[in-house]
């Protein structure tokens, strides 16, 4: 008999005790023949072997085993990438079950190493986050919103309360245009420069050649008998003007938005206000008054307790909306509302444009004379008149029934839909005749 094949009690009591011929064998044959004294041994190794282990140790032995299950799974994912890839390139069947059973022995490398996490059991250190997941229920209870630690500062969100991934959205390599990029580049302080309207006439296209050869950057545009002429300085505009002066040529001038006055009306004033005592006390509140003049009825000719006033812009002259008393009395300052129709000129007597700007030649509304109409020695009302525009009898140019009159379209707000149905859908009720009995119980 040999040493080797003595047992752990043998071996731990042959130091202290003498050696006996009898005894040896009677332990080898106990150790050979029993089979319940060698299971009993190998148990008795495992469970030494658990007692004595320490938590480090358990929990290393967790990590490696789950280190283990995260490169199985990514093996499977690339084996699984390689068999779909040889399908669609059609490569031979016995390469794609190869590839599929180096797949199942990872697959079942990761249950095993699976069951053994779930029979070594959890981590025996409690403050090792990665080894201790959440709960069941407290899982529930993030999913219903019902959180277990409300002092907590961090706090799960249930997937419907998450916020959506964000795509990362690649810029496009194509170059896009704007076709509004130029707007951009508009100076909003350029200074406009009016228009000159010179009236057409037989030689208008040696006056314009003239004026080119001068003017090299104008434009010209016909406009309703007239060609605007615009310039891009202030000096060539005074320039074309005295050069249309001295070849003796009629034209009107556009006025831009600055140069135009403000027109307002001042409500609920005495009628017999004093205009020129109006004008001083607008102005001494720091306003530059241009004119005033008193609303009148068209018909009566009754004035009205109404004063259009003409306010040259400035850096204030909005704030004459804020005048609230005149000599004590309370009074209202509203937007002129200029009536849709055409005006006409006192002077030549034409439409669209005001005496002010005309530098045509003076023409009289009454005898069609070479002066103004107020400069006409008619004064009284002539019986059977001649319009000086369509040459018919019994009106004057100045009459909005004459076939030349200017008609300008007035566009009204159409009806929604809306309105146009709630107008069909209310009932309208016939109105009772006078005297018609409408009770049924009289009608007996």
């Amino acid at each position: 008999m040999s040493e080797g094949g003595r047992s752990r009690s043998l071996l731990s009591s042959s130091s202290t005790a003498p050696s006996n011929t009898n005894r040896p064998s009677i332990h080898m044959l106990v150790y050979v023949g029993d089979d319940s004294s060698k299971g009993y041994t190998e148990s008795w190794i495992k469970d030494s072997r658990k007692q004595h282990a320490t938590n480090d140790q358990v929990c290393q032995e967790i990590s490696r085993r789950e280190n283990v299950i995260d490169s199985n799974q990514v093996l499977v994912q690339r084996l699984s990438e390689q068999i779909r890839c040889l399908e669609e390139n059609g490569n031979s069947p016995a390469l794609i079950d190869s590839k599929r059973n180096e797949m199942l022995f990872y697959n079942t490398r990761i249950q095993a190493v699976e069951v053994a996490l779930l029979v070594s059991g959890p981590c025996p250190k409690e403050s090792l986050k990665k080894h201790h997941g959440p709960a069941k229920d407290a899982m529930m209870e993030v999913e219903t919103g019902q959180y277990a630690d409300s002092n907590s500062d961090f706090k799960m969100v249930s997937p419907k309360k998450a916020a959506k991934i964000q795509v990362n959205v690649t810029t496009s390599p194509i170059k896009t245009s704007n076709k509004f990029s130029e707007l951009s580049n508009l100076d909003v302080n350029k200074l406009q420069i009016p228009a000159v309207n010179m009236k057409m006439d037989p030689s208008y296209n040696l006056m314009l050649q003239g004026i080119n050869r001068l003017y090299p950057e104008t434009e010209n545009k016909l406009i309703k008998g007239f060609t605007s002429i615009k310039t891009n300085t202030p000096e060539n505009r005074k320039g074309i003007i005295d050069l249309l002066k001295k070849n003796g040529k009629e034209f009107i001038l556009s006025e831009s938005n600055e140069d135009r006055p403000l027109k307002i009306v001042i409500k609920y004033l005495p009628i017999d206000q004093d205009k020129e005592e109006l004008k001083n006390i607008l102005e001494g509140k720091g306003f530059k008054i241009l004119r005033i003049s008193q609303l009148k009825n068209y018909w009566l000719k009754t004035p009205y307790p109404y004063f259009l006033v003409d306010v040259i812009k400035t850096q204030n002259h909005q704030n004459i909306y804020n005048i609230k008393t005149i000599n004590h009395l309370k009074v209202k300052v509203e937007t002129y509302r200029k009536k849709n129709r055409a005006t006409i000129c006192f002077k030549c007597s034409g439409f669209h444009h005001s005496a002010e700007n005309c530098e045509c030649h003076p023409k009289c509304i009454k005898c069609a004379g070479r002066h103004e109409t107020r400069e006409c020695d008619i004064k009284t009302k002539i019986e059977n008149p001649i319009c000086i525009n369509c040459n018919g009898e019994g009106h004057l140019a100045s009459w909005r029934g004459c076939p030349k009159f200017p008609k300008i379209n007035i566009s009204y707000p159409k009806s929604t839909y809306a309105q146009k149905l709630k107008i069909n859908l209310t009932p309208q009720t016939p109105p009772t005749k006078p005297g018609k009995i409408t009770d049924p119980l009289l009608k007996r």
